[in-house]
């Protein structure tokens, strides 16, 4: 078994870390460091990503489900439910 366990993550906040991939290390108490990383900058804002996701899926020809289908679909589930 290592003597430690070196990962990277998120700290979601100030009291929860979400590693990138799961530690092999047995469940117990641990000692963490945190180091903060510089910001990795994103060369286009999200906004422009957003767009671009959504031209790809109207170059593939997906539509997405209609109001009626949605409510249906609910409805549907409800029904299933039984009285």
């Amino acid at each position: 078994m290592p003597e430690y366990y070196a990962a990277l993550g998120i700290l979601s906040n100030e009291r929860t870390v979400v590693l990138d991939h799961p530690a092999t290390l047995p469940p117990g108490r641990v000692r963490v460091t945190v180091v903060p990383l510089p910001a990795t900058q994103s060369k286009a804002p999200f906004l422009v990503k957003l767009e671009a996701i959504h031209q790809a899926l109207r170059a593939s020809g997906y539509r997405p489900r209609t109001k009626a289908q949605v409510d249906a679909e609910i409805q549907a589930e409800r029904d299933s439910w039984g009285a």
